[in-house]
C-alpha cells in the first residue's frame, strides 16, 4: 500500500476508525508532543528554508494538521 502520493503528500489518514476515544487521544497527545519539540520544530523549518518544494509541503501539512486538531475538539 502506497503512503505517498506522487506529490509526496501523506495519504494516511489522521483519524482511526478501528480505534477507540481512548487510543485516539494517545495518538493526538503522540503527534502534539513529537512535533511540538522545539528540535523538530527547528529541524522542520530548517528544511522549509532550504527547500521550496518542502515549504509548500510543511505549510500545507500543518495548516491540514491544526484542521483536524481543530475538528477533534468540536
Amino acid at each position: 500500500m502506497d503512503l505517498l502520493t506522487d506529490d509526496g503528500t501523506q495519504i494516511a489518514p489522521l483519524n482511526y476508525p478501528h480505534l477507540g476515544h481512548t487510543e485516539i487521544s494517545i495518538v493526538e497527545d503522540f503527534y502534539k508532543k513529537f512535533y511540538f519539540r522545539p528540535s523538530k520544530i527547528a529541524e522542520i523549518v530548517k528544511e522549509m528554508l532550504t527547500s521550496r518544494d518542502m515549504l509548500v509541503r510543511r505549510l500545507r501539512e500543518g495548516v491540514e494538521f491544526f484542521q483536524f486538531l481543530k475538528n477533534r475538539k468540536t
